[in-house]
């Protein structure tokens, strides 16, 4: 399994030349990252963001649902209703 994105494929409409070909390559490559993410969290877990309370605060276009552990507080919150919330 490839761990090693250097050489992932940048789609270019100007150097594309055979949509079949393009197809092929991107279908590889997504398959490629899906494996390699999957090996990933299975031995790693997932990474919360970690921000200060003045960094949550000036967060732009936050959504309810969105996740962050505060280190001024040592919590992990999470936006809900608009408001972050510690989690219990």
């Amino acid at each position: 399994m490839a761990t090693d994105f250097d050489d992932f494929p940048l789609y270019d409409p100007l150097v594309k030349t055979s949509t079949d070909y393009m197809s092929a390559i991107w279908q590889s490559s997504l398959a490629t990252f899906i494996d390699t993410l999957q090996d990933y969290l299975s031995q790693n877990g997932i990474f919360v963001p970690k921000v200060t309370t003045a960094q949550r605060d000036a967060l732009q276009n936050v959504t309810n649902g969105q996740m962050i552990y505060n280190t001024t507080t040592n919590k992990f919150q999470g936006r809900e209703n608009n408001v972050w919330t510690n989690f219990i």
